[in-house]
C-alpha cells in the first residue's frame, strides 16, 4: 500500500523543487518509504502551508562526499550549505522526486489545525496513513 510522506522544507528549496532545479531532497535519516510513494510538501515559515505533491522516484544513500560528487548538480544547495548540513554525518540520504505538482490552493497550517487541532508539522518528515482523513479534510474545504 502506498504511503504518504509529509516533509517540511524551507521555501527557497520548495521553489527550486517546483521549477525542477532541485530533484533530490536531502535528509540525514532514511524514511520508511518506497519508490512510488507520495510526498506531501509542507513549506515552512513564513508560508506554513502544504504547497506541493511529488512522487518518490528513488531513495539514495551515500557518504556525504559521494552524494555531492554524484548528485551535487541536482541537490539545489551550495557546497557550503551541503557541507554545513552534513558536517557531523557519515551518511547522506537523498529522496529523488518526480512528477512534482504545485497545488493551486495551498493548505495553510491554520486550516489544517481547524480540523486537526493536535497537528504539528514535522521537523523532518512524518507519515500520513489516514487517507480517509485527507478526504474528509478536502470535503470540508469545498
Amino acid at each position: 500500500m502506498s504511503k504518504l510522506l509529509l516533509i517540511s522544507i524551507k521555501e527557497k528549496f520548495v521553489n527550486k523543487i517546483i521549477c525542477g532545479e532541485k530533484t533530490i531532497e536531502l535528509r540525514k535519516s532514511k524514511p520508511k518509504a518506497q519508490i512510488g510513494d507520495t510526498v506531501v510538501i509542507y513549506t515552512t515559515q513564513p508560508k506554513k502551508a502544504v504547497t506541493a505533491l511529488a512522487i518518490i522516484k528513488n531513495i539514495i544513500s551515500h557518504t556525504p562526499n559521494d552524494m555531492w560528487e554524484k548528485y551535487g548538480d541536482r541537490l539545489g544547495v551550495s557546497k557550503e550549505e551541503f557541507d554545513n548540513y552534513y558536517s557531523l554525518s557519515t551518511k547522506a540520504i537523498g529522496i529523488e522526486l518526480e512528477n512534482v505538482h504545485k497545488l493551486n490552493d495551498e493548505i495553510v497550517l491554520s486550516a489544517i489545525k481547524a480540523i486537526y487541532p493536535k497537528f504539528s508539522p514535522p521537523q523532518t518528515f512524518k507519515y500520513l496513513n489516514k487517507f480517509e482523513s485527507l478526504k474528509k479534510f478536502h470535503k470540508r474545504r469545498n
